[in-house]
């Protein structure tokens, strides 16, 4: 752990790998636009296919 400023914090990883844990779908046409990905850091974060897209869900 670090200590900052009197505060003891988690060093911060680098994001070295990911694994796709859900498919993004166009909500009307189910057609996939994405993938949901959690990295080894924990972070879940999108990856589109064609662009950011509103309107959608996760499964």
């Amino acid at each position: 752990m670090d200590q900052k400023n009197g505060v003891k914090t988690m060093p911060r990883q680098k994001r070295l790998e990911a694994k796709a844990i859900k498919r993004i779908l166009d909500a009307r046409t189910r057609e996939i636009v994405g993938w949901l990905y959690e990295w080894n850091t924990g972070e879940i974060l999108p990856r589109w296919k064609d662009g950011r897209r509103e309107n959608v869900i996760y499964e």
